[in-house]
């Protein structure tokens, strides 16, 4: 299935009689469906996107098809149990990359995704994983029985909120930001270790540099920086500037600018020392982020 047709809807039935509904088209109910699961999962500002955000995103999978001369696939999915319960959601970008047979043959920006309260403790993000990775596949016209694709997250960092950020996200998410990224560490999440910053998602909000950038199940202990570069070139073009140009010397250009430049590959940290040193109650002062922290932790 090409990605030009995923314009319907796509469904997949999962195991224990979960089923993905997808789809790349801005008008579809699917859309809506996925925002009201969103809206109640994420509330710090600058991490927000409105519908009217995704909207956008979605309606550029026709002029952002081939950008950079990579085929790309911005997608959400709801998931429904047999009564048609809504269990979570996510949105994603898929991009097609060729840097070679070592490497994964797609990056997936996996941009936002929930679990609603009531279907925690089930395995749902494990499900979630495994159907964004098939739908990518499906979107870009992949081989399904090849190497999987890349999946890269966003992370609040615990030790770049305020007390004030901190309290509200847990307790409107009911998950504590140490617990949350102990979840991601078991799924096989390990930090980037580059300076990340995301992009402002609109005009009227602010770039965001109080997140960790994470690969899940990236095969081996360093991302080519090659690749990463295209990752988040693609990244930020479609699901974070939607189209829009960066400014010169702006957020997005310096950290293009400073992978083009480089040639040793990109760590990757392993998030559990870091997270039993904060379990632990260590002192965190001389750590300015949770990246190094877990740099120096290691």
């Amino acid at each position: 299935m090409t990605g030009p047709a995923m314009n319907s809807l796509i469904t997949l039935d999962l195991a224990d009689g979960v089923r993905a509904l997808a789809t790349e088209d801005p008008g579809s109910p699917v859309l809506t469906r996925f925002f009201a699961g969103y809206d109640r999962a994420f509330v710090l500002p600058d991490e927000r996107e409105e519908l009217e955000g995704f909207e956008a995103c979605l309606a550029l999978n026709g002029a952002y098809r081939h950008a950079f001369g990579r085929v790309h696939s911005e997608l959400v999915a709801v998931f429904e149990d047999a009564d048609g319960t809504l269990l979570g959601g996510t949105n994603f970008l898929a991009t097609a990359i060729d840097r070679g047979t070592q490497l994964p043959p797609a990056a997936i920006a996996l941009n936002y995704v929930y679990v609603e309260p009531a279907a925690r403790g089930r395995g749902m993000l494990r499900k979630i994983l495994a159907a964004v990775r098939l739908l990518s596949l499906m979107a870009l016209d992949l081989d399904r029985e090849g190497t999987a694709p890349a999946i890269f997250i966003e992370q609040n960092d615990p030790l770049r909120l305020t007390a004030a950020e901190y309290a509200a996200d847990t307790a409107h998410s009911g998950i504590d930001q140490v617990d949350r990224l102990a979840i991601w560490s078991r799924m096989g999440a390990e930090v980037v270790d580059f300076p990340y910053i995301q992009p402002a998602l609109s005009a009227s909000q602010h770039s965001d540099d109080g997140l960790i950038y994470a690969a899940v199940d990236f095969p081996g202990d360093a991302v080519d920086a090659g690749f990463l570069h295209d990752h988040l070139q693609s990244f930020f073009a479609i699901s974070v500037l939607k189209g829009a140009q960066d400014q010169p010397g702006g957020v997005a250009t310096r950290q293009l600018a400073a992978l083009s430049a480089r040639t040793p590959p990109v760590a990757l940290l392993p998030m559990e020392p870091a997270l039993s040193w904060l379990r632990s109650a260590k002192p965190t002062a001389e750590y300015d982020s949770f990246r190094a922290l877990a740099l120096a932790v290691r």
